[in-house]
């Protein structure tokens, strides 16, 4: 077998499409050892490689699964205990000496049998999110921006919406538009959707599913101000107005992020508001606290809209931009929050049998991944399984 056909078979296999004859040809294959290096080897240069996936268990796990088949246990190993041989053992070991407490959340192995668990009833096809937004104006009307072809001009709101090749918009208003009221619209992504465009002074932002921006057509000479639900990556160009830095402020309730020119990431979904900062320096003001905390990359900031509680922590900021390459990357996280990211992005709802609340995840997958298989590499973890009706999730030990 050579590693064409190898990663053809890992294919397959992975999308159920593997019959018995070569499911036993694999299971033998891996259990040599040329087997076990090519397995490596194909999968690191082929078979969808990570910077987030802790590549060793993955294919420890992908091994396991191939053995534990029961379309070919009884047959090749009627003692259940000889599939657990020492290449194994030894892979899991290393795996766990490398990746310590978060590698471990990969791996709740039991004496269980393991088989494909995943349940799904006949539904509609559940497809990830792309690239949809509305702007709301202040007057209460709307456009659809994913429905604009073409650059826009609405010649009684005295706007131009000028849309770019990648898809993102970005403004230009006329003389009359300029001196009128300040004027305020709002960029709203539904679920399954995701949107970028172009501020009036130059900086960039790009809105995540499930979110809202609220900006103005024209900022303040002195001031810039914006306000956010939901989450945004944002590249805040510098700017100054008479040789003074001009400020680029970010409100999200009680939380407001003061910036001069850098790049974070900003998720206001759930009870913890989370800042992470990638370039430059922000400001974390707080209402009711009199000194703001100031972040260096790579630092994050937590502010609990329950209690007020603010804190600062070093992370990698991989995990929290993740989403603007096409991830879902996870370190450590609950499943509530891993289904919470899914359910907005696809579009569905997840409701939670029994308590979860000890299971963590660590990993990363595509958020392009089709959906069964999305949920197939998370059952491959041995935490969690999951029952598809329409588009409701639920999801049990």
């Amino acid at each position: 077998m050579d590693k064409k056909e190898l990663h053809t078979l890992l294919k397959q296999y992975r999308a159920g499409t593997l019959d018995i004859e070569n499911l036993s040809r694999l299971r033998h294959f891996l259990d040599t050892e040329e087997g076990r290096r090519m397995l490596y080897e194909t999968w690191d240069d082929e078979f969808e490689p990570s910077h987030y996936v802790e590549d060793d268990l993955i294919q420890s796990r992908v091994f396991q699964r191939i053995t534990d088949d029961q379309r070919i246990k009884p047959i090749l190993y009627p003692n259940k205990s000889f599939f657990r041989n020492s290449w194994y053992k030894i892979a899991v070991a290393a795996a766990f000496l490398l990746f310590g407490v978060v590698g471990a959340l990969w791996w709740y192995t039991n004496d269980t049998e393991m088989e494909p668990r995943l349940s799904m009833q006949p539904t509609d096809t559940i497809l990830p999110g792309s690239n949809k937004a509305r702007i709301q104006f202040e007057d209460g009307s709307f456009i659809e921006l994913d429905q604009i072809i073409t650059d826009t001009v609405l010649a009684d709101k005295g706007l131009h919406i000028f849309k770019r090749a990648d898809g993102s918009i970005s403004y230009a208003y006329d003389d009359n538009g300029a001196t009128r009221k300040e004027l305020y619209n709002t960029i709203v992504t539904p679920r399954g959707g995701e949107y970028s465009l172009t501020l009036p002074d130059g900086s960039k932002v790009w809105l995540n599913a499930a979110s809202k921006l609220k900006y103005p057509l024209k900022f303040a000479k002195d001031s810039r101000s914006v306000e956010l639900e939901g989450e945004a990556y944002f590249e805040v160009v510098k700017q100054k107005s008479d040789h003074t830095a001009v400020p680029f402020y970010v409100s999200s309730g009680t939380q407001k992020i003061e910036v001069l020119g850098t790049q974070f990431n900003v998720n206001t979904h759930g009870s913890t508001y989370k800042t992470t900062l990638i370039e430059g320096s922000i400001a974390m003001h707080y209402a009711g606290v009199a000194k703001a905390s100031v972040l260096t990359p790579s630092q994050q900031a937590l502010h609990s809209v329950a209690t007020g509680a603010n804190t600062v922590q070093e992370v990698d900021p991989n995990y929290s931009i993740a989403w603007r390459s096409g991830k879902f990357a996870f370190d450590n996280v609950s499943i509530y929050e891993v289904m919470d990211e899914i359910a907005r992005w696809y579009d569905v709802e997840v409701n939670f049998e029994g308590d979860l609340s000890q299971v963590r995840y660590s990993g990363s997958i595509s958020r392009f991944e089709k959906f069964e298989q999305l949920l197939q590499l998370i059952e491959w973890t041995d935490l969690v399984t999951f029952k598809v009706h329409g588009r409701r999730i639920t999801v049990m030990k």
